[in-house]
């Protein structure tokens, strides 16, 4: 008997054999091989769903190997069906999201994968529609991680693909966050956000922080992020999908590098907003603020600091950027 039309009934015992951890391990290794061989087409739409519920239950598993081959398989299910994806992305997005958090370097890795290749195949829009719930998960991890995956898809798409006016009002009060990384992993957010939204068209991210800042005990939050926005730089995506943010902190006990500065967004980081700047001494994030340009020879021209950096950062990734 098969189990969803994909597991034969005594691997679906295996898997769910909770006395046993090398039992589950080597069933999702089985599992991997039956679907890779597996002919989705001959599968019906409910059984694939099924399977995709299914896999939930392997994602709440207490053991690393178990867990991790869970996001291979989900990734592997994703590759098998190709853009017949888009029948079940939403079932995909809410299982995945369950593995938020995780502190491995591996499993942060596979399950970015699973959201690069679904707003690969769906557009990225539709998938942070989802994952944006996140943002308000008690555990900070997942926020963290929230922000990263909103971060990640900016830099691989174009613009246009995105609702930004709806993303600035939904990220923004993490930038007020209890937690250190939230705050910093929004604060790379914004600066992405400024560098996608055209001159004379800031006004979504300027009502967005204005709001928060209003709204609670975030006094000098605005200073905060003209602070970062000044700098003229853009977070990274490395090779294998992490974010490395363009400010970076001093690590505890470390003297703060010269270079950094005394920046209002890297005291905002910091402090979380106890070291207060006057919002009278903070200037307005208005598109009038006076640039200075850098003329370099040859290609890139009369471009921006922080226009160059992103130029970087497009030829890393496919070729797509925020300004495609």
């Amino acid at each position: 008997m098969m189990i969803y039309g994909l597991i034969p009934q005594e691997l679906h015992t295996q898997l769910l054999d909770h006395q046993n951890y090398q039992n589950r391990t080597s069933g999702v290794e089985e599992l991997k091989n039956i679907l890779l061989e597996l002919d989705l087409q001959q599968v019906s739409s409910g059984s694939i769903v099924e399977f995709i519920q299914f896999l939930r239950k392997l994602l709440d598993d207490s053991n690393f190997k178990v867990l991790y081959g869970t996001l291979q398989l989900i990734n592997l299910l994703i590759e098998k069906l190709d853009y017949d994806v888009e029948r079940y992305y939403k079932e995909i997005v809410g299982v995945t999201v369950r593995a938020l958090g995780d502190s491995r370097n591996v499993t942060r890795h596979e399950y970015m994968n699973v959201f690069r290749q679904l707003m690969r195949m769906v557009g990225p829009q539709k998938v942070l529609d989802l994952v944006v719930a996140q943002l308000k998960h008690r555990n900070s991890r997942v926020r963290e991680d929230t922000i990263n995956i909103i971060t990640a898809a900016m830099l691989t798409h174009p613009r246009k693909d995105f609702d930004i006016p709806g993303l600035c009002l939904e990220v923004a009060p993490a930038l007020a966050d209890s937690k250190k990384k939230v705050r910093h992993a929004a604060l790379e957010l914004f600066a992405v956000f400024d560098y996608c939204l055209d001159t004379g068209k800031k006004q979504p991210l300027m009502k967005a922080v204005d709001r928060v800042e209003l709204a609670g005990d975030a006094e000098g939050l605005m200073a905060a992020v003209q602070a970062r926005r000044a700098r003229h730089i853009l977070p990274r995506l490395s090779p294998d999908g992490t974010i490395e943010y363009a400010l970076v902190l001093p690590r505890p006990g470390q003297r703060r590098p010269p270079q950094l500065g005394s920046g209002a967004d890297l005291d905002w980081v910091l402090n979380g907003g106890r070291v207060h700047s006057s919002r009278s001494d903070a200037a307005d994030l208005t598109d009038n603020t006076p640039q200075r340009r850098i003329v370099s020879a040859g290609k890139g021209k009369n471009k921006l600091p922080w226009e160059r950096s992103a130029l970087s950062v497009e030829h890393q990734i496919n070729g797509k950027s925020p300004d495609q």
